[in-house]
């Protein structure tokens, strides 16, 4: 069974496993099993519907594979149809005119605005590296010779839907799996190489269950720089002799252990030692957007300041010297943290921006930069929403 297939609710024998080792809830047992029957009975919870963040970590835990987060999922979906969203919501939605990344990209400068414009071109080709959302927010990781000969396309216009799939949105994301599928075809690929773990697990497990028929395979670039390392290819000309911990993309955990060993090979390919944090790997914390997920929340961003913190103390804990992360996403939400609150701020680096160092090149190194723009839009456009009662739905993604 995929971790994104339905709930099963016939194999479920309310043990409350879920939800007691959940690195996010850590429910005492006997609430754990009240909150799992409460669920399952159509019933509101006190915890679960509220604090989960959707990082799949519970149906890892599930002893028996139910998939405890669809069923989840499937009750926000409910609750957002009857009752819409806080107008919270609005500003981090994907396709909203107006959100958290079309504020940073409007105030990039000029160099990264034509980068972002030359990607966004939907011309016949064979393969592309699709570089996502987050990365479109980030365009100046693609400065480096890590990444000649790829054809890179891509632009918000064609989001996967992550957003969409982990707060529960299902029919936005069946619009979002129709219209990618229509693109795709037209432009008649054969391979697409992903930055983003998040889409890659989307265009390969999720959105296929939502109506979308892609006929080309998709690659993340990581086996790819492994495989080069590996070889000799990718030249190591100076070990990097730093300790570290990782931030994990919580969509790894749906791709498998041997995926989340590959970051670490590559970082002990460079000489980058690696502490692993209290919750890792297929239990690791989502670093903070997670908080905004919920129904009750819709990206309330006190809700998101919880989880970012939370995820920032676990990476203190651990007396690593920086946080690598390989989902350019987990990086800029961490960085927004450390804006916000300066004395849990910790180095960071995107594992692109490791390797950089690694081979002689030197990186960019923005994030802050970006993060302070997106704290700043964040300010003038959450504060007001929080003050208003009007709900939000999404337009209909055409």
């Amino acid at each position: 069974m995929a971790l994104v297939d339905e709930f099963n609710k016939q194999k479920c024998t309310l043990c409350g496993e879920c939800f007691h080792q959940c690195p996010v809830m850590n429910l005492p047992l006997e609430i754990a099993k009240d909150e799992i029957a409460r669920l399952i009975d159509g019933r509101p919870t006190k915890y679960v519907l509220k604090k989960c963040e959707s990082c799949m970590a519970c149906n890892l835990i599930c002893p028996e594979a139910c998939n405890p987060t669809q069923l989840i999922l499937k009750t926000w979906q409910q609750a957002y149809q009857e009752q819409g969203l806080p107008s919270t919501a609005s500003y981090f939605m994907p396709h909203s005119k107006t959100n958290f990344r079309t504020y940073v990209i409007d105030r990039m400068p000029e160099d990264e605005k034509a980068l972002i414009e030359k990607w966004a071109d939907t011309y016949p080709c064979e393969e592309i590296f699709y570089p996502g959302c987050n990365w479109i927010t980030v365009p100046y990781l693609s400065r480096t010779s890590l990444l000649d000969g790829m054809n890179i396309r891509g632009s918000l216009d064609v989001c996967c839907g992550e957003m969409y799939f982990r707060m529960g949105h299902f029919d936005e994301l069946k619009q979002v799996a129709q219209k990618l599928t229509k693109h795709y075809r037209q432009m008649g690929i054969k391979r697409m190489y992903i930055a983003c773990t998040a889409g890659l697990n989307m265009f390969t497990n999720v959105l296929p269950r939502f109506g979308a028929e892609f006929d080309f395979e998709v690659k993340h670039i990581m086996p790819m720089f492994l495989e080069r390392i590996e070889s000799g290819e990718i030249k190591i000309k100076n070990k990097l002799n730093m300790t570290v911990t990782i931030q994990e993309s919580c969509h790894a955990k749906c791709i498998g252990e041997a995926y989340l060993d590959i970051p670490r090979k590559i970082l002990e390919h460079i000489g980058v030692n690696v502490v692993e944090e209290k919750y890792s790997r297929d239990k690791a914390l989502c670093c903070g957007i997670g908080g905004g997920f919920s129904h009750e929340s819709g990206y309330n961003p006190l809700r998101l300041t919880q989880s970012t913190v939370k995820a920032m103390l676990l990476a203190r804990q651990s007396g690593a010297e920086a946080i690598v992360t390989y989902c350019a996403g987990c990086l800029q939400t961490l960085a927004i943290g450390g804006v916000g609150l300066p004395f849990l701020q910790m180095p960071m680096y995107h594992l692109i921006e490791l390797i950089q160092l690694a081979i002689g090149e030197q990186p960019q190194r923005l994030y802050k930069k970006r993060a302070r723009q997106m704290f700043t839009g964040i300010l003038r456009h959450q504060v007001p929403a929080m003050l208003s009662s009007k709900r939000f739905y999404s337009e209909e993604i055409k």
